[in-house]
């Protein structure tokens, strides 16, 4: 929702917005819906998103989407993908999401560092939420968090999708 000219609200944006997938994260999609690299100024009259700069915020921007993980993602390639495919799989990555591979631990699978406040609000499936110390917080719809910049990994450790709903605020 935004408003015209004339300053009357109005609908700005309603369309479908295909997920994104990458071979290194098999079944998971991601759905890019609003993104801003700095603080909006209002009125807003037009869509601001999905961008298709950075996947995390830089300090003052925001993002918004919705992310699917199928059950036993684990992050981990095959041990027999060939170092070729690997290297076309990592490039995959950094062009569909630019800059998300640069934020995860090589010694632990999945888990991911970011500059950016998160507010993660689970809307389906049941998910688990893994720490770098090996704690494991088990999700269920309607489960909320909130991460500042904390060391973290999605799994699903159900038999349905985990969708969840994510908002990103750029943090110095």
């Amino acid at each position: 929702m935004g408003r015209n000219e004339s300053g009357a609200t109005r609908v700005i944006s309603d369309e479908s917005v295909e997920p994104i997938t990458i071979a290194l994260m098999p079944g998971a999609q991601v759905h890019r819906m609003w993104e801003l690299d700095e603080a909006p100024t209002l009125p807003v009259t037009a869509s601001q998103g999905p961008a298709d700069g950075m996947f995390f915020p830089g300090p003052g921007g925001l993002r918004f989407g919705f992310i699917s993980v199928p059950p036993g993602l684990t992050y981990e390639p095959p041990a027999n993908l060939p170092a070729e495919a690997m290297v076309a799989a990592v490039a995959e990555a950094d062009e569909k999401l630019p800059g998300m591979m640069a934020t995860f631990n090589e010694t632990m699978p999945g888990v991911h560092t970011t500059q950016t406040v998160d507010f993660v609000v689970v809307v389906s499936g049941e998910g688990l939420l893994r720490t770098d110390d090996g704690g494991e917080v088990p999700l269920h719809p309607g489960d909320c968090v909130i991460q500042n910049g904390s060391a973290h990994a999605w799994f699903n450790n159900g038999t349905q999708p985990f969708v969840f709903c994510y908002s990103l605020a750029g943090a110095h």
